[in-house]
């Protein structure tokens, strides 16, 4: 490893949902890691790597806990892992790269009032910046009751595990459960820019739901969205990248819940599919930012090493 490499920008790399893993989000389970994440993003970081980036040296990992809210998150753990960056390494600043929640996480540092002026690019990878209609799904019923394509899901799959983890560690309601001690999944719900995305059947009339008649909004969103301008203002450098020609969930087909509980504004039954997505995030929801765009064929997870040609155009900017 050169001294050369070494003196690059620091990288900050800010892992997405189910991407951080340590006793404190599952007891037992060791200091922080990726966890069983490890498959998906071990080998990126060995992307990274091969342009010069070394673990601790220039490159460091924002690991932190997806199970609070996302400006916990920001504010507890990404704001520590910038200053040791900045610490170890010397640099006033930092590159920031995320991945889907990650994203967000990321964006609610560098367009808060707590932001130090220490970030120069924010390469962000199938962030849903206005949100994804499956985390409705689960946040109101506690399950996505829908069949998609036969390709593994890495998302759905984990999100599935850790639901089943919780109704088992606290044996209590389902829903009380995950909003007790899963409050992050409601930041990543659709937000007003998504626009509407449930559609009511109602014996066969079907009608979208007004978003502003909703019980479930996601307002943090909605406020960070309202105030995205901030970025660009602050000469922060954004690039998006999203996958595409994957099936992905792009509307939620409901029925009127008779639970007071579940289902706040409808019970999902069905999807209506789009395939210009990764299979979780919508190409419009990545895109809602200014920013460099980009477009790569391939799932939320192969979009992160199909993007490593763009990453070295950009990083050595």
């Amino acid at each position: 490893m050169s001294s050369l490499s070494l003196k690059k920008t620091p990288v900050v790399f800010v892992p997405g949902l189910f991407g951080s893993m340590s006793n404190t989000i599952v007891p037992g389970t060791g200091d922080w890691s990726f966890g069983l994440a490890g498959m998906v993003y071990e080998p990126f970081i060995l992307t990274l790597e091969t342009m010069g980036y070394r673990r601790n040296h220039n490159l460091f990992i924002c690991f932190y806990d997806w199970s609070q809210r996302i400006e916990h998150s920001s504010s507890h753990y990404l704001l520590k892992t910038i200053a040791q960056a900045k610490e170890k390494t010397g640099s006033n600043q930092v590159n920031i790269v995320c991945h889907s929640m990650g994203g967000l996480v990321s964006r609610a540092y560098v367009q808060s009032t707590t932001y130090k002026n220490d970030v120069d690019k924010l390469v962000i990878l199938c962030t849903p910046n206005a949100g994804s209609p499956p985390n409705y799904s689960y946040w109101t019923g506690g399950e996505l009751p829908l069949s998609t394509s036969g390709k593994f899901n890495f998302v759905h799959f984990y999100m599935k595990m850790y639901l089943t983890y919780l109704s088992k560690r606290y044996k209590s309601n389902k829903i009380e459960v995950i909003h007790t001690h899963f409050k992050g999944l409601q930041d990543i719900m659709p937000s007003v820019d998504y626009g509407n995305y449930l559609i009511m059947n109602n014996n066969g009339d079907r009608t979208f739901v007004d978003y502003f008649g909703m019980k479930s909004q996601n307002k943090w969103l909605d406020q960070l969205n309202a105030n995205r301008d901030i970025i660009q203002n602050r000469n922060i450098d954004v690039t998006l990248i999203a996958g595409t020609e994957e099936e992905t969930i792009k509307y939620l087909e409901v029925v009127s819940s008779q639970s007071i509980i579940q289902w706040a504004d409808g019970k999902v039954i069905g999807g209506a599919y789009t395939n210009i997505g990764d299979g979780d995030a919508v190409l419009d929801s990545v895109f809602l930012l200014d920013g460099d765009q980009y477009t790569v064929e391939g799932t939320h997870i192969e979009t992160l090493y199909k993007s490593e040609s763009i990453l070295r155009s950009k990083l050595r900017q």
